[in-house]
């Protein structure tokens, strides 16, 4: 089954080093600043972070929770400039920094920053951004290049690299055109990416690789705004894959939300519930779903009772605040977020 990691923006949290206790300087500051940031307080926290940056100018840490703080208020271009304002001093953690920077970029949708940026550092993780951008572009030569230096390593960045690696020498056009969609879905131009891997897509053999696939990118597509094509993928499955019938249903199910049918949705999870589908795999199934609609009722009839971090973010982007505090699991920070608006 082809499954590429959905990468980048879901990874900032942890690469722009947000755990600072300890760390090189003013450990109980930076640890004040974490707390604010997990309470939504940005202001605060900036400028706990930035005390830091003063006094320890060579601190990391500081520079990475500045960055990080601007990161999340939208200011990409300040984010960008704590993170280069650092570069010289950084040393051996140079690389790091300009990882830091490609992220940065990502969320900003600059591409070519990505790009350079990611080479720059030469970190298997930035090697597969930079390669990504040149997939996107239709430059698999110049992506190879970097994914074969990537997948040298260990780990789940160089699990990514071969992946890619396996589809662009495959031989098939097919394959190697999925390798291009994931690439812009990892780089966050998801609608793009699923109108192209449509039929790309419905053109695998059939084999038993086929539904899975299939199924990977109808729940990519739904969640991005394209639920018809979600729907087309789904009706040019012949069988879906063993023991993925619910996953199937759940998806049809999420269709039905994003297409306005809310009611007629939950009561397709309700369904799928009596017939013993997987309770944790459902229930992140209605929290995809809930966040599909930016109606409140449907939310709530969807995830009522359900607790979950997920289940949460859900129910505040439709506008359900008082249901999201309830639904946040104590000691999360954004239990703290909810409660400290």
């Amino acid at each position: 089954m082809i499954k590429m990691r959905l990468v980048p923006a879901l990874a900032l949290t942890a690469v722009l080093g947000l755990a600072c206790t300890g760390g090189d300087a003013g450990p109980e500051v930076l640890d004040e600043g974490n707390e604010l940031l997990a309470a939504g307080d940005l202001p605060g926290a900036y400028d706990k972070y930035n005390s830091v940056r003063e006094a320890n100018p060579d601190s990391i840490h500081a520079a990475n929770g500045a960055a990080y703080a601007h990161l999340l208020a939208g200011e990409y271009d300040k984010a960008d400039n704590v993170l280069a304002a650092f570069e010289e001093k950084a040393g051996d953690q140079l690389g790091e920094i300009k990882l830091r920077r490609a992220l940065v970029a990502l969320q900003s949708g600059d591409l070519d920053a990505v790009k350079n940026h990611g080479k720059d550092s030469k970190l298997p993780a930035g090697m597969v951004l930079a390669a990504e951008v040149h997939l996107a572009d239709a430059e698999s030569d110049e992506a190879m290049n970097l994914l074969k230096d990537a997948a040298s390593g260990g780990g789940p960045v160089a699990d990514t690299a071969q992946k890619y690696l396996d589809l662009l020498d495959s031989g098939d056009q097919t394959q190697a055109g999925l390798a291009e969609a994931t690439a812009l879905w990892a780089l966050g131009q998801r609608d793009v990416a699923c109108e192209a891997a449509e039929d790309l897509v419905k053109a695998l053999p059939d084999d038993d690789n086929k539904g899975s696939i299939i199924l990977l990118w109808a729940g990519r597509a739904v969640t991005s705004g394209r639920p018809a094509i979600a729907q087309s993928l789904l009706d040019s499955m012949d069988f879906p894959p063993e023991g993925q019938s619910w996953r199937v249903q759940a998806t049809r199910a999420m269709i039905m939300v994003a297409n306005g049918d809310g009611e007629l949705g939950a009561q397709m999870f309700d369904a799928l519930a009596q017939g013993g589908a997987p309770a944790d795999g459902l229930a992140d199934a209605r929290a995809t779903a809930a966040a599909l609609t930016d109606k409140p009722k449907v939310a709530k009839d969807l995830l009522g009772g359900l607790e979950s971090e997920a289940a949460a973010r859900s129910l505040l982007a439709a506008g359900a605040g008082k249901a999201a505090s309830d639904a946040a699991p104590e000691g999360t920070a954004i239990k703290q977020f909810l409660e400290g608006r």
